[in-house]
């Protein structure tokens, strides 16, 4: 190689270096100096920025925004809604008494109430539609407990039962009914109905006469 040819070769090798170097942010450093001349003993360097500088323009272009631990930590909580109060569809729970029984003549059902909470429920008959017939409503007590008995009505007709509990004696109260040919809780109680008393399937009158004691309240509703 002629020895023109290394001069021009050192100084393209300076060149690439320092292009190296601007390509990756540093300054590089500068090659031999004069006889005597000593390279800088350090390379200074770029201020570090600021955590909370504004984004890059590219950032921005994104739409992405600077993430501040301490900003999330302290964000206010939106308080937590509390669902609302769902009504109680329990029939019972419309009344506290330690032990109560309730009759809906529409419909034609009788709920054993403890503690505002059902115990039992049973379908049962009550009167026949008409001013002398129909089963009374109103607030009223269990006043006795009898078995095997015979009712008499007015017209002189009678009826023996296995269970008699008066809550309006002597004319109304729960009673089985063996005679009865169509099922409780059936909507022919309007015209084959009791002559006001409330009809209770055997096993749930005799039930009723074990957990009732006398003078547990019953309500009786249209």
């Amino acid at each position: 190689m002629p020895r023109r040819a290394v001069p021009l070769l050192a100084a393209a090798c300076v060149l690439a270096a320092s292009v190296a170097g601007c390509a990756s942010g540093t300054r590089a450093a500068a090659g031999p100096g004069p006889a005597g001349a000593s390279a800088p003993s350090s390379v200074p360097s770029a201020a570090p920025s600021s955590a909370s500088a504004a984004p890059s323009s590219a950032s921005a272009e994104r739409g992405w925004t600077a993430y501040s631990p301490l900003a999330s930590a302290t964000a206010a909580v939106p308080p937590v809604a509390r669902p609302a109060a769902v009504p109680s569809t329990d029939p019972c729970a419309a009344r506290g008494a330690a032990k109560w029984v309730l009759v809906d003549i529409s419909d034609q059902r009788m709920w054993f109430c403890a503690a505002r909470h059902t115990v039992r429920e049973t379908p049962v008959t009550t009167g026949m539609a008409g001013p002398d017939t129909s089963t009374p409503t109103g607030h009223y007590a269990i006043q006795g407990i009898n078995r095997d008995t015979t009712l008499t009505l007015n017209t002189g007709a009678t009826y023996a039962v296995r269970y008699w509990i008066p809550f309006d004696a002597p004319l109304f109260g729960f009673h089985d009914s063996s005679w009865q040919h169509f099922p409780y809780g059936s909507a022919r109680y309007r015209t084959a109905g009791s002559h006001g008393c409330v009809h209770m399937p055997l096993a749930q009158i005799a039930y009723l006469a074990r957990w009732a004691p006398v003078g547990t309240p019953v309500t009786i509703r249209a």
